[in-house]
């Protein structure tokens, strides 16, 4: 079988995500403890950030979860493409998410699906912080 260059440079990107998804360790059944986890705080204060796992689903899918408190009038990025799907569980506070350029509020137990590569965003509009969880998982790989 020959493969062109144009052939070798479309598959490279799977290549590079099923290399990632190898380093990654396959998740096995677990509890985490919210006050075992590390906390990150962003360079200016506003965020602070747990993550829970990253790794291997047992069908080969990365999948990623953390817990995110989120200062007032802040947001974690400018709205972005992903390059997974994403699915975010508002615990506590008010968040305005745009999604594909429309705008909703939203507040606690409140869910936002965000599919492939939809432009998603959000930011607190409350007076208190805003605590919600993230999972994030990715194409099955292989």
């Amino acid at each position: 079988m020959s493969l062109s260059r144009r052939k070798m440079a479309a598959m490279l990107p799977a290549a590079a995500l099923n290399a990632l998804a190898q380093e990654k360790p396959t998740l096995a059944a677990k509890t985490y403890a919210f006050d075992a986890l590390p906390v990150r705080t962003s360079a200016n204060g506003a965020t602070k950030s747990r993550s829970v796992f990253d790794g291997v689903t047992t069908r080969g899918q990365r999948l990623t979860a953390h817990i995110t408190e989120l200062a007032p009038g802040q947001a974690p990025h400018a709205p972005q493409r992903q390059k997974h799907e994403e699915i975010i569980i508002l615990r506590e506070g008010t968040l305005e998410v745009t999604l594909n350029g429309e705008t909703s509020t939203i507040g606690p137990g409140s869910i936002i699906y965000s599919p492939f590569e939809n432009l998603t965003g959000w930011r607190n509009v409350g007076t208190s912080v805003a605590q919600y969880y993230v999972i994030s998982i990715e194409e099955r790989q292989g």
